[in-house]
């Protein structure tokens, strides 16, 4: 009988001792347990990311190396999951620019240099084509602004207005190239809500 209860309470010890080691070794930090591993998903070269402006940008003001903000308009997607969110904050610079003179356009080249998701940050290169005064796209985007001869501000409404006539005057291609060699010029305005769709020139690896 006795010899039963010592060996009952020497598993007892045995058990409490065991668990105080286990206890000391998890307060030391000896032991940790591996934190979930965040898979990654890779953005190829070649997609279109849709983003719109937070920065207003015109060639009469801009210089090579400035930095414009947006945010992504539309998500990206691989393999049926959501890699850069629609919302996610953008940062690019401007590449090149060219401001209106008199007898010539304006230009304006940007790119895009990196993505925010969930709060971390990826170098994103993409390019878009160039925004040139007087060009379709210029009108398609609203981003010709100039003054003629009578002071009348050009440029199509955009940002959500209704209007889809040019302000002040509609201007044909001869009308306009008589009004830019009279005047200093049209400059290019992107303004602040204007939508741009880069394509990226290298795959970009995203945790997700």
């Amino acid at each position: 009988m006795r010899s039963s209860a010592f060996i009952l309470s020497a598993l007892v010890a045995t058990m409490l001792l065991s668990g105080c080691n286990e206890q000391q070794v998890a307060q030391n930090g000896t032991t940790t347990q591996a934190a979930p591993r965040r898979s990654e998903l890779t953005v190829p070269a070649g997609t279109p990311i849709d983003v719109t402006l937070d920065t207003r940008i015109t060639s009469e003001t801009a210089s090579v190396g400035d930095a414009w903000t947006g945010s992504t308009r539309t998500a990206s997607t691989v393999d049926g999951r959501n890699v850069i969110p629609a919302g996610s904050p953008v940062v690019g610079t401007v590449a090149a620019v060219t401001p209106a003179k008199k007898g010539d356009r304006a230009m304006l080249d940007l790119t895009l240099a990196s993505v925010n998701v969930d709060g971390r940050s990826y170098h994103l290169r993409g390019s878009t084509e160039a925004v040139i005064a007087g060009s379709t796209r210029a009108r398609n985007l609203g981003a010709i602004a100039g003054a003629t001869a009578a002071g009348a501000v050009v440029g199509q409404a955009i940002g959500g207005s209704t209007k889809s006539t040019v302000i002040g005057a509609v201007i044909g291609g001869g009308v306009a190239t008589g009004a830019v060699s009279q005047t200093k010029g049209y400059q290019v305005v992107l303004k602040q809500g204007t939508p741009l769709t880069f394509t990226t020139g290298a795959p970009v690896a995203v945790r997700i």
